[in-house]
């Protein structure tokens, strides 16, 4: 059975609203996450960041998720540091809410000797133009004496 359109339309919209999810992965190596976002929206974002069996980590090496904050090259606003390993409390499975801001991001794993790092770059959300519009209007047709229109006129816009 369909949905009536009034209940498809307020789910669309919720959905518009939803927070977006970020989700990086970690395994067994040392030289990159397993998988990682590129890109994202500014707005609030959930992180997501699990290092666990179920991400390909059979050995129980613990990694992170640090969001660079010192240069000056890359977005500094969010401050974000999370360890996570298989046999942790979480199962290595960790969560954290932020807002993100346009630009670039530097992440990287803090663990002595691993080199996992790349860029996330975030773009405005939709319906955030500020910028006015170029308009400009003219007016054509035949003038009187005192500069009155006869009969019809043109304007452009």
């Amino acid at each position: 059975m369909a949905a009536p359109a009034a209940w498809a339309a307020k789910s669309r919209d919720a959905a518009a609203t939803d927070t977006q999810v970020l989700t990086w992965t970690a395994g067994d190596g040392y030289m990159g996450y397993t998988s990682a976002p590129t890109t994202a929206v500014a707005g609030p974002a959930t992180i997501v960041f699990e290092n666990s069996a179920a991400t390909g980590n059979t050995t129980g090496m613990p990694h992170t998720l640090t969001f660079d904050t010192s240069n000056p090259d890359y977005n500094t606003d969010v401050d974000l540091n999370i360890q996570a390993s298989p046999s942790d409390s979480s199962g290595g499975r960790h969560t954290a809410q932020v807002t993100l801001t346009p630009g670039v991001y530097h992440y990287y794993c803090a663990m002595p000797g691993h080199m996992m790092s790349g860029e996330l770059t975030v773009t405005a959300a939709p319906g955030n133009d500020t910028t006015p519009p170029d308009t400009s209007a003219s007016v054509s047709g035949t003038k009187d004496a005192s500069g009155s229109y006869v009969g019809s006129a043109t304007v452009t816009v």
